[in-house]
């Protein structure tokens, strides 16, 4: 090269040098933003996506949620069903009733008044009454556990409750005081509660010697027990 050319060049860059040097720092400076910039984006969440995301674990959850409410449901309505079912098979169980002691009916089961006190007031005489001689021994109608033994109302005298299986009570008045059982304790058919007695206070010497006898409901009213027992009238 020719010493003209080489100080042309010279000549060129000692001009135009600074904004060589100028063009090629605004090119590095270019190049690592773009550089920087697309690393940040990378990182960045995209809120769009987030929304997203978090809609798909709300609806996740809500599935779950309404999920278990349903089997719970199911759950509870099963016990429901299954606890009517144990209800109505224990309310619908059988028991067969036995006569508790031998005799005649000489006073029928009626809801309305069918005497009249001292005092001239009618009154409603509960179950019937069975003529027996005192002493007669006197035994449960069927299996089940005394529930009471005491003093019941003045026209009944000492008495035994006995509650049965079905949701039925028995009743056992006019008993003599020495019974054989006391509450709580289970008995059949065959067991002897006691004997009859001379403990009512009124209305005794209208029917003479007899045991009363009465049956009730799972609702708690008194049922005719001819409806349960094989008496005769007198």
């Amino acid at each position: 090269m020719d010493k003209n050319n080489v100080q042309k060049v010279k000549d060129f860059f000692r001009k135009e040098g600074f904004y060589v040097v100028l063009f090629l720092c605004l090119c590095i400076v270019t190049t690592l933003g773009t550089v920087y910039f697309k690393k940040s984006r990378n990182l960045q969440t995209d809120p769009k996506k987030e929304e997203n995301n978090k809609e798909i674990s709300l609806n996740v959850d809500d599935k779950d949620v309404s999920n278990n409410m349903q089997n719970a449901e199911r759950v509870d309505n099963t016990t429901n069903k299954n606890t009517e079912k144990t209800t109505a098979v224990s309310n619908n169980t059988e028991v067969k009733f036995v006569n508790p002691i031998s005799g005649t009916v000489i006073r029928e089961f009626k809801t309305t008044p069918q005497i009249i006190d001292d005092e001239g007031n009618q009154r409603v005489l509960s179950g019937v009454n069975i003529k027996s001689k005192i002493g007669s021994e006197v035994k449960a109608a069927a299996e089940g556990v005394v529930e009471t033994v005491g003093v019941g109302d003045v026209e009944e005298g000492t008495r035994v409750v006995i509650k049965h299986a079905n949701g039925l009570k028995t009743v056992y008045a006019n008993l003599d005081p020495k019974v054989n059982v006391k509450a709580g304790d289970k008995v059949t058919s065959s067991t002897v509660i006691g004997k009859v007695g001379n403990t009512v206070k009124i209305f005794g010497d209208k029917f003479g010697e007899f045991l009363n006898i009465q049956v009730i409901n799972s609702q708690g009213k008194q049922v005719d027990p001819l409806k349960y027992f094989s008496y005769s009238l007198k």
